[in-house]
């Protein structure tokens, strides 16, 4: 059944190429080439708008990355200021208890814990205006 859809198809080809005349080639090989031209032209242009968002991809992922290793050291800056605040809660506490019981010298050792807190404190707010927002 192929080879006589072949045959067919190659004598029709044939006839019809008989008929027809030298102008209307011309034209056919002018339409033929005019969509030839349109046609690559138009693949051109495909050619640079991919290329065009594959280079914004690529910058959008850049961006992305960027915005990933900021959140992971922001988030391991705030861990190391959330340890410290444990830490100094703890110091805070211990130095309530020692007042609370009246330990020897307790106006001196409260005033030295005092601005030893201070410092830690202030330290601490340097840290958190320092991350970036």
């Amino acid at each position: 059944m192929t080879r006589w859809f072949v045959f067919v198809s190659l004598l029709l080809a044939n006839l019809t190429m008989g008929c027809a005349s030298d102008t209307e080639l011309q034209a056919l090989h002018a339409d033929t080439s005019a969509l030839q031209r349109q046609s690559s032209t138009r693949h051109r242009t495909v050619d640079v708008r991919v290329q065009q968002l594959s280079e914004r991809v690529a910058q959008f992922e850049q961006a992305q990355t960027a915005a990933r290793r900021d959140l992971a050291r922001i988030n391991a800056a705030l861990d190391e200021l959330r340890v410290q605040l444990q830490r100094l809660r703890g110091d805070a506490q211990e130095a309530q208890m020692q007042v609370q019981r009246g330990t020897r010298g307790g106006e001196e050792s409260s005033a030295a814990w005092l601005a030893n807190f201070e410092t830690r404190l202030d330290d601490l707010e340097k840290q958190l205006r320092a991350l970036p927002r």
